[in-house]
């Protein structure tokens, strides 16, 4: 006890010499900024000077991100839609770019390919498949272990941990670790082959199940964090009802969380056909076309060094048409997921 004292009567002596030293130079410095405000004079603004200030403080704020937002995108955008209606060959005698207008020659061979192309629907259909895994694990169990963890039950600390980390490392990193286990770990454990050298379907299904269990935290998180927001005394009222943690969770929790799941589910709409599924992170450019998705497919087609920009115009048709077919699909769902909104605030 006698210890902690003198540490304690040490301390305080050590923090009342340093206020003795800066105390006296905090205050002249502040009276001096006093004095200088007092004599410098101050015209009264009238309403246009002060409404003009105003307007010149907003437009200071906003000139960068708008400056970003026209070069990055609106100025890339408007050279892709022009894009999807040339074609651009390279001219390796005279070395000049050569340029011209196809009219829709190319959406007609992107929309030939998706609708007959055998490679092309198998792509598509990767596609909806990593869709609605993503749709079903991100969003319904999600919320649930969400919920879990919300209600502090046993356990809820090892799932924080465990499904918040892959979050936290990069997904290169992470890909290197995974592709290192289920490639030597789990043939020495399991006296299997590698799973990522069996069948295309061993394969597609060994990366969705990465993409699966490593974006289950950041979903999660979001949710979890939304049900944090709600009033401790509204659930408090809710046990005091007799009102069990089911019947909580879907006439208490899940209304109030409602924009939270709305705004994922029309994100992961718009994102649809441009969802990779980390392919590119496992294969570079080298996946086999049986696990391609579209996203991964357009990625590859303006990203791999065997191709040039010969390719640039039929990407930029197929982005188009894409966008073309997602817009009225989101809108329409969110129409619909508006109309299951019960407007309930908090």
């Amino acid at each position: 006890m006698k210890r902690k004292k003198q540490k304690i009567e040490k301390e305080s002596e050590i923090g009342i010499f340093f206020k003795r030293i800066f105390r006296p130079v905090s205050d002249a410095v502040y009276n001096c900024s006093v004095a200088i405000h007092n004599k410098i004079p101050h015209k009264q603004m009238t309403g246009k000077r002060k409404r003009i200030g105003e307007a010149v403080f907003y437009w200071a704020i906003l000139i960068v991100p708008i400056i970003q937002f026209l070069l990055m995108y609106v100025a890339v955008n408007l050279r892709s839609f022009s894009f999807a209606f040339q074609s651009y060959k390279f001219d390796v005698k005279t070395g000049q770019e050569i340029i011209g207008w196809v009219g829709f020659a190319n959406f007609k061979r992107f929309i030939t390919e998706i609708s007959a192309d055998s490679v092309m629907l198998l792509r598509l259909k990767n596609t909806m498949i990593v869709y609605a895994i993503h749709l079903f694990v991100g969003t319904v169990l999600a919320i649930l272990f969400a919920y879990y963890i919300y209600k502090g039950f046993k356990g809820t600390t090892v799932f924080r941990v465990v499904l918040f980390m892959p979050s936290i490392l990069s997904s290169v990193v992470l890909v290197l670790i995974f592709n290192y286990f289920v490639g030597r770990a789990v043939p020495e454990l399991f006296g299997i082959k590698g799973l990522m050298s069996t069948t295309f379907e061993k394969k597609f299904a060994t990366v969705i199940f990465y993409n699966t269990f490593m974006g289950f935290g950041s979903g999660m998180l979001m949710y979890s964090n939304a049900m944090g927001r709600i009033p401790e005394s509204l659930t408090e009222y809710a046990k005091l009802e007799g009102c069990s943690a089911t019947k909580e969770f879907f006439s208490i929790t899940l209304p109030l969380i409602y924009p939270t799941v709305e705004t994922f589910l029309i994100i992961g709409l718009a994102n649809i056909f441009t969802d990779q599924a980390n392919l590119f992170t496992f294969f570079l450019d080298d996946a086999n076309r049986e696990i391609q998705t579209i996203g991964y497919y357009l990625f590859q087609t303006i990203f791999t060094e065997r191709s040039s920009m010969t390719s640039y115009p039929y990407a930029s048709a197929a982005g188009l048409t894409l966008t073309a077919i997602t817009i009225p699909i989101v809108m329409v769902a969110r129409y619909f997921l508006n109309k299951l909104d019960k407007g309930v605030e908090f």
